[in-house]
């Protein structure tokens, strides 16, 4: 399995290819006399679609343990069971969302982007069961483990919040899309819904792009 920064090294080295096509192009254009000004169509797209690789991955893992108890009587008739979970968890942002916005400035060559707040993407969950105890009066049923599970889940997704995913992918999104830009001889300054203005990258200086 890869490790994180493996990741997130193959991660940059998608966008930047993205980028480096798109600006290829765009130079195409110039010297074949399609534009002859700075035109934001290539650098917006390339935004666009960078934008959808600036994911992460962490991995997560727990031991959790379920106790119901059924009384018959005066008696207490316990199930309980462990459950160790593992999963790996992806992050980024959702792209349809209407916070999401591109915008450019021609004339200083800057690019803005409005990232919705990240979110969790995708979870992939892998569970052992151990440590199972039952009776015949209150046994463990198929829809105890399916309810089980999706307790599980959920704790997968929130430990993963709590070990800094969305902080993660906000900053490798501003990582992402300020190295595109840039690519392309355009600056970026890149926020985030939620985070406070002073988070947001702030623009590198714009690069001069001879005719």
């Amino acid at each position: 399995m890869r490790s994180a920064a493996g990741r997130v090294l193959a991660g940059v080295t998608a966008a930047l290819l993205v980028a480096a096509g798109l600006a290829t192009s765009y130079w195409i254009g110039r010297q074949s006399g399609e534009a002859n000004r700075a035109s934001s169509a290539p650098v917006v797209e390339a935004i666009r679609r960078v934008a959808q690789l600036a994911t992460v991955e962490i991995q997560v893992s727990d031991v959790v343990r379920y106790e119901e108890v059924k009384t018959f009587f005066v008696f207490d008739f316990p199930k309980s069971a462990t459950l160790r979970l593992r999963g790996r968890v992806l992050g980024g942002f959702d792209l349809s969302s209407p916070e999401f916005s591109v915008r450019t400035e021609g004339d200083r060559r800057v690019v803005l982007v409005h990232l919705p707040r990240p979110r969790l993407l995708a979870l992939d969950p892998r569970f052992e069961w151990f440590d199972e105890t039952s009776g015949w009066i209150n046994p463990i049923t198929t829809e105890d483990r399916n309810r089980w599970m999706l307790w599980a889940r959920g704790r997968l997704g929130r430990a993963a919040k709590d070990a800094g995913l969305e902080a993660q992918a906000g900053r490798q999104g501003r990582q992402l899309l300020a190295a595109t830009a840039q690519a392309m001889g355009w600056a970026a300054r890149v926020t985030v819904e939620g985070e406070p203005h002073e988070a947001a990258a702030a623009p590198a200086a714009v690069p001069t792009v001879p005719d």
